[in-house]
């Protein structure tokens, strides 16, 4: 299997949860990638780990690099990756505002991206799904979770973790979708797969909404 292939079945996986992968690209324009970024979320609680490489030739395109591509999965698969998110259209200026330019102001070198939108119409199938959860079913929840343990004890603990990792996926230039659960359906979910109310299912149950709400 082709590396490239390997990592958009990856993608198509949906939401496993953590540790979460994330994958962008960036460029002069919307032609080819001089800068891959590749970002592992260990935790809901921790900061993303950050991997860049630059090219070296100015028509090289990094997206397609085979050997940038099998260290990319090399370093998921030492990370023990479960979730990853990839944009693999050209995400923006390779540049990083306040760090190479002036905050609030356009990329000097990189004309093409002026006030230009980005991503530019990033398919809906590399959305990823970030569950959601009412607060007055967050004790309902706790009760039927098989893994109660890993769950914070109150909603504003757990929602204060989604919304870091929604920051996350932001800063990545990763698209996103919010998809509430109800606990009775996760719940009929998991009774009909003939699974645990864990983590894994319930991101799986929202990677599944997520896509029919797509279609």
């Amino acid at each position: 299997m082709k590396p490239i292939t390997w990592l958009r079945k990856f993608v198509n996986r949906g939401d496993r949860g953590y540790p979460v992968a994330t994958l962008a690209f960036y460029g002069p324009d919307d032609k080819k990638a001089s800068k891959a970024v590749l970002g592992i979320i260990p935790s809901k609680d921790s900061e993303a780990q950050l991997h860049k490489w630059f090219r070296e030739s100015p028509d090289a395109d990094l997206r397609y690099d085979i050997k940038l591509q099998n260290t990319w999965i090399d370093i998921i698969r030492r990370e023990g990756v479960r979730s990853v998110a990839m944009l693999e259209e050209i995400n923006g200026c390779p540049h990083e505002e306040g760090v190479d330019y002036p905050l609030g102001q356009v990329c000097p070198t990189c004309p093409f991206w002026a006030h230009r939108r980005r991503p530019v119409d990033p398919p809906a199938a590399l959305l990823t799904a970030v569950a959601s959860y009412e607060p007055d079913q967050w004790g309902a929840l706790l009760a039927a979770a098989a893994d109660r343990e890993e769950l914070e004890d109150t909603w504003e603990e757990w929602n204060a973790g989604s919304e870091k990792l929604i920051r996350e996926l932001e800063k990545r230039g990763i698209p996103w979708v919010r998809v509430p659960l109800d606990v009775e359906e996760i719940n009929q979910f998991c009774e009909e797969e003939g699974i645990p109310n864990d983590g894994a299912a319930r991101a799986n149950l929202a990677a599944r909404k997520a896509q029919q709400n797509e279609r």
